[in-house]
Protein backbone atom coordinates (compact mmCIF):
# COMPACT_ATOMS: atom_id res chain seq x y z
CA UNK A 1 0.00 0.00 0.00
CA UNK A 2 2.99 2.11 1.27
CA UNK A 3 4.97 1.86 -2.19
CA UNK A 4 1.63 2.58 -3.97
CA UNK A 5 0.79 5.77 -2.43
CA UNK A 6 4.44 6.78 -3.27
CA UNK A 7 3.96 5.86 -6.42
CA UNK A 8 0.34 8.08 -7.14
CA UNK A 9 2.69 10.81 -5.34
CA UNK A 10 5.64 10.78 -8.04
CA UNK A 11 3.12 10.04 -10.80
CA UNK A 12 1.05 13.57 -9.58
CA UNK A 13 4.64 15.81 -9.46
CA UNK A 14 5.61 14.24 -13.09
CA UNK A 15 2.13 15.69 -14.09
CA UNK A 16 2.87 18.85 -12.59
CA UNK A 17 6.09 19.23 -13.93
CA UNK A 18 4.37 18.23 -17.43
CA UNK A 19 1.70 20.97 -16.96
CA UNK A 20 4.01 23.59 -15.67
CA UNK A 21 6.91 22.88 -18.71
CA UNK A 22 4.59 23.09 -21.26
CA UNK A 23 2.69 26.43 -19.93
CA UNK A 24 6.42 27.83 -19.76
CA UNK A 25 6.30 28.91 -23.20
CA UNK A 26 10.06 29.10 -25.01
CA UNK A 27 12.96 31.74 -24.78
CA UNK A 28 13.20 33.78 -28.35
CA UNK A 29 16.04 35.68 -29.45
CA UNK A 30 15.61 38.43 -31.88
CA UNK A 31 17.70 40.71 -34.17
CA UNK A 32 15.45 43.80 -34.05
CA UNK A 33 16.13 46.35 -36.95
CA UNK A 34 16.90 49.81 -35.76
CA UNK A 35 15.69 52.30 -38.75
CA UNK A 36 11.56 51.59 -39.36
CA UNK A 37 10.21 53.95 -37.22
CA UNK A 38 7.29 54.23 -35.81
CA UNK A 39 7.84 49.95 -35.81
CA UNK A 40 10.95 49.99 -35.21
CA UNK A 41 13.59 52.86 -33.61
CA UNK A 42 16.95 53.01 -33.31
CA UNK A 43 16.81 52.18 -29.40
CA UNK A 44 14.89 48.62 -30.32
CA UNK A 45 11.77 49.70 -29.84
CA UNK A 46 8.72 50.33 -31.96
CA UNK A 47 5.16 48.68 -32.96
CA UNK A 48 6.76 45.70 -34.26
CA UNK A 49 8.60 44.97 -30.62
CA UNK A 50 5.49 46.03 -28.69
CA UNK A 51 3.31 43.15 -31.06
CA UNK A 52 5.93 40.65 -30.47
CA UNK A 53 5.89 41.17 -26.75
CA UNK A 54 2.19 41.08 -26.46
CA UNK A 55 1.71 37.84 -28.72
CA UNK A 56 4.11 36.17 -27.02
CA UNK A 57 2.93 37.23 -23.14
CA UNK A 58 -0.13 34.52 -24.14
CA UNK A 59 2.36 31.60 -23.93
CA UNK A 60 4.38 32.91 -20.78
CA UNK A 61 7.27 33.16 -23.55
CA UNK A 62 10.17 35.70 -23.37
CA UNK A 63 12.20 37.54 -26.03
CA UNK A 64 15.76 39.16 -25.80
CA UNK A 65 15.55 42.08 -28.74
CA UNK A 66 19.62 42.91 -30.36
CA UNK A 67 19.09 45.61 -31.97
CA UNK A 68 21.17 45.75 -35.30
CA UNK A 69 21.11 47.67 -38.94
CA UNK A 70 17.72 45.70 -40.85
CA UNK A 71 20.88 43.97 -43.33
CA UNK A 72 22.59 42.48 -40.47
CA UNK A 73 19.40 41.82 -38.55
CA UNK A 74 18.39 39.31 -41.63
CA UNK A 75 22.31 38.16 -41.97
CA UNK A 76 22.25 36.94 -38.12
CA UNK A 77 19.25 35.05 -38.83
CA UNK A 78 20.57 33.62 -42.14
CA UNK A 79 23.70 32.39 -39.73
CA UNK A 80 21.30 30.65 -36.88
CA UNK A 81 23.15 33.68 -34.17
CA UNK A 82 19.22 34.08 -33.29
CA UNK A 83 15.95 32.37 -33.54
CA UNK A 84 14.87 35.52 -36.31
CA UNK A 85 14.37 39.19 -37.84
CA UNK A 86 11.36 40.56 -37.83
CA UNK A 87 9.87 43.60 -40.03
CA UNK A 88 10.56 40.95 -43.20
CA UNK A 89 8.42 40.80 -46.22
CA UNK A 90 7.33 37.21 -47.22
CA UNK A 91 8.62 36.92 -50.98
CA UNK A 92 10.37 34.91 -53.14
CA UNK A 93 13.77 35.88 -52.25
CA UNK A 94 12.90 35.59 -48.38
CA UNK A 95 11.17 32.73 -48.73
CA UNK A 96 14.55 30.69 -49.74
CA UNK A 97 16.49 31.85 -46.95
CA UNK A 98 13.89 31.86 -43.95
CA UNK A 99 10.88 29.97 -42.12
CA UNK A 100 7.60 32.18 -41.98
CA UNK A 101 4.75 31.40 -39.61
CA UNK A 102 1.01 31.51 -41.00
CA UNK A 103 0.19 34.75 -39.52
CA UNK A 104 2.01 38.52 -40.24
CA UNK A 105 2.61 40.87 -37.54
CA UNK A 106 0.94 43.12 -39.76
CA UNK A 107 0.51 44.95 -43.43
CA UNK A 108 2.18 47.94 -44.80
CA UNK A 109 1.95 49.98 -47.44
CA UNK A 110 5.22 51.29 -49.69
CA UNK A 111 4.83 54.09 -52.25
CA UNK A 112 6.82 56.12 -54.86
CA UNK A 113 8.23 59.20 -53.83
CA UNK A 114 10.01 61.95 -55.48
CA UNK A 115 11.76 65.45 -54.74
CA UNK A 116 9.13 68.23 -55.17
CA UNK A 117 10.28 69.63 -58.14
CA UNK A 118 10.52 66.23 -60.11
CA UNK A 119 7.91 65.56 -63.17
CA UNK A 120 8.21 62.29 -62.57
CA UNK A 121 5.04 60.23 -61.75
CA UNK A 122 5.00 56.17 -62.33
CA UNK A 123 2.00 54.15 -61.63
CA UNK A 124 4.22 50.86 -61.55
CA UNK A 125 7.44 49.34 -61.81
CA UNK A 126 7.13 48.14 -65.11
CA UNK A 127 6.30 51.60 -66.46
CA UNK A 128 9.88 52.75 -64.94
CA UNK A 129 12.49 53.49 -67.39
CA UNK A 130 15.98 52.25 -67.11
CA UNK A 131 18.77 53.65 -65.41
CA UNK A 132 16.35 55.41 -62.87
CA UNK A 133 18.74 56.57 -59.61
CA UNK A 134 16.54 55.06 -56.81
CA UNK A 135 17.35 55.81 -52.61
CA UNK A 136 16.19 52.22 -51.04
CA UNK A 137 17.52 50.98 -47.56
CA UNK A 138 20.57 48.31 -47.18
CA UNK A 139 18.40 44.64 -46.90
CA UNK A 140 15.13 45.86 -47.52
CA UNK A 141 12.96 43.87 -49.69
CA UNK A 142 10.06 45.90 -52.13
CA UNK A 143 8.01 43.13 -53.56
CA UNK A 144 8.66 40.64 -56.19
CA UNK A 145 7.65 42.63 -58.97
CA UNK A 146 10.53 45.44 -58.21
CA UNK A 147 12.89 42.41 -57.42
CA UNK A 148 12.52 40.86 -60.93
CA UNK A 149 13.31 44.59 -61.93
CA UNK A 150 15.93 45.76 -59.62
CA UNK A 151 18.32 45.17 -62.38
CA UNK A 152 17.31 47.68 -64.82
CA UNK A 153 17.80 50.65 -62.21
CA UNK A 154 20.96 52.27 -60.10
CA UNK A 155 20.26 51.35 -56.40
CA UNK A 156 21.39 53.93 -54.30
CA UNK A 157 21.15 52.24 -50.91
CA UNK A 158 21.59 53.88 -47.51
CA UNK A 159 21.39 52.96 -43.68
CA UNK A 160 18.31 54.99 -42.81
CA UNK A 161 14.89 57.01 -43.49
CA UNK A 162 16.01 60.22 -42.66
CA UNK A 163 18.89 59.94 -45.86
CA UNK A 164 16.35 58.90 -48.04
CA UNK A 165 14.73 61.83 -47.81
CA UNK A 166 17.32 64.36 -47.72
CA UNK A 167 18.52 62.77 -50.79
CA UNK A 168 15.00 63.59 -52.48
CA UNK A 169 15.31 66.85 -50.80
CA UNK A 170 19.01 67.80 -52.34
CA UNK A 171 17.49 66.12 -55.93
CA UNK A 172 20.63 63.62 -55.99
CA UNK A 173 18.37 60.87 -56.86
CA UNK A 174 15.43 60.68 -59.20
CA UNK A 175 13.13 58.91 -56.82
CA UNK A 176 12.72 56.57 -53.72
CA UNK A 177 10.41 54.01 -52.44
CA UNK A 178 9.65 54.43 -48.91
CA UNK A 179 6.72 52.73 -46.72
CA UNK A 180 4.14 55.28 -46.21
CA UNK A 181 3.64 55.09 -42.50
CA UNK A 182 8.01 55.42 -42.11
CA UNK A 183 7.79 58.29 -44.16
CA UNK A 184 4.91 60.36 -42.37
CA UNK A 185 6.74 59.45 -39.08
CA UNK A 186 10.22 60.51 -40.10
CA UNK A 187 9.53 63.60 -41.85
CA UNK A 188 7.51 64.49 -38.62
CA UNK A 189 10.96 63.42 -36.68
CA UNK A 190 12.78 65.81 -38.79
CA UNK A 191 10.34 68.37 -38.76
CA UNK A 192 9.57 69.04 -42.20
CA UNK A 193 5.94 68.97 -43.51
CA UNK A 194 4.41 66.14 -45.33
CA UNK A 195 4.74 67.86 -48.28
CA UNK A 196 8.74 68.25 -48.05
CA UNK A 197 8.90 65.12 -50.37
CA UNK A 198 5.96 64.12 -53.36
CA UNK A 199 4.14 60.78 -52.91
CA UNK A 200 3.50 59.17 -56.30
CA UNK A 201 1.73 55.73 -56.67
CA UNK A 202 1.36 52.85 -54.60
CA UNK A 203 3.79 50.26 -55.04
CA UNK A 204 3.02 47.44 -53.16
CA UNK A 205 1.38 46.29 -50.07
CA UNK A 206 3.31 43.73 -47.83
CA UNK A 207 2.56 41.47 -45.34
CA UNK A 208 5.12 41.92 -42.21
CA UNK A 209 6.41 39.27 -40.27
CA UNK A 210 9.22 37.30 -38.43
CA UNK A 211 11.69 35.27 -40.26
CA UNK A 212 12.90 32.54 -38.33
CA UNK A 213 16.01 31.17 -38.73
CA UNK A 214 16.00 27.43 -40.24
CA UNK A 215 18.18 26.16 -37.29
CA UNK A 216 16.26 28.07 -34.51
CA UNK A 217 16.56 25.68 -31.69
CA UNK A 218 12.41 24.65 -30.90
CA UNK A 219 11.57 25.82 -34.08
CA UNK A 220 8.16 24.11 -34.68
CA UNK A 221 7.17 24.97 -31.03
CA UNK A 222 8.32 28.63 -31.20
CA UNK A 223 6.28 29.33 -34.93
CA UNK A 224 3.26 27.32 -33.49
CA UNK A 225 3.16 29.80 -30.05
CA UNK A 226 3.93 33.03 -32.48
CA UNK A 227 1.22 32.29 -34.53
CA UNK A 228 -1.28 31.08 -31.59
CA UNK A 229 -0.48 34.29 -30.22
CA UNK A 230 -0.59 36.99 -33.08
CA UNK A 231 -4.35 35.22 -33.72
CA UNK A 232 -5.24 35.86 -29.99
CA UNK A 233 -3.96 39.17 -30.25
CA UNK A 234 -5.76 40.15 -33.58
CA UNK A 235 -8.97 38.73 -32.29
CA UNK A 236 -8.42 41.07 -28.46
CA UNK A 237 -7.92 43.70 -30.76
CA UNK A 238 -10.98 43.12 -32.68
CA UNK A 239 -13.51 43.12 -30.18
CA UNK A 240 -12.44 45.71 -28.50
Amino acid sequence: MRFKFITLVLLALCSSCLVSTARAGEAFVFAAEDSWPPFARADGTGLSRTILEQALAYSDSTALFITVPYARALKMAENGQVDGAYNVTRQKNTVEKFVFGSEPLFQASASFYYPVGSAFDYVDVQSMPNGLDIALINGYEYGDTFEKQRKRFREVRVANQRQIINLLREGKVHMAIMFDDVAAYTLQAMQLPPDAIRKGSLNHVSDIYVAFSPTADNLDTKLKLLDEGLRKLKQSNDSQ
